[in-house]
């Protein structure tokens, strides 16, 4: 419930559209990062970092969860604080697995529990090219005869 004070301040402001909002129901705190939960540093570029890159990235992280084309070398593992790598794809042929080892790195990737769903996908693909489904949904929702 608003006091008085706090409602004639909030029906001022909105009085006056340029004024700045005081009500304090309109703000929020930031909540706090818990004690122990990890901070995420993403890298937004298309390409994948070289090797000089990662290693600088890396350099205060705990984790690094990387796609397919991020190598793993074995110039990273010693030169950071790094507990897992992460790959998100089955691959791991690009990691130096051996050289994360001798560090004390846990190396893992997706597993290939979702290769079906792929297949599944890719045939459903197929299915919609050969008989143009999506096609004749788009002219069919566009109110034109579907070819």
């Amino acid at each position: 419930m608003l006091k008085q004070k706090e409602a004639e301040n909030l029906f001022e402001s909105f009085a006056d559209p340029y004024a700045p909002v005081e009500a304090p129901i309109l703000r929020r705190a930031q909540p706090e990062r818990p004690a122990g939960a990890a901070e995420v540093t993403l890298h937004e570029a298309d390409d994948a970092l070289d090797t000089a890159g990662l290693i600088e990235a890396a350099r205060d992280v705990d984790i690094i969860v990387a796609d397919r084309l991020t190598e793993g070398p074995r110039e990273i593992f010693p030169a950071s604080q790094l507990r897992a790598f992460v790959r998100c794809a089955v691959d791991i042929r690009n990691i130096d697995v051996e050289a994360a080892s001798r560090a004390g790195v846990l190396v893992t990737r997706a597993g290939p529990g979702f290769v079906a769903s792929v297949a599944e996908l890719a045939i459903g693909f197929l299915v919609d090219l050969s008989r143009g489904v999506s096609r004749a949904v788009a002219d069919y929702h566009s109110e034109r005869m579907p070819r």
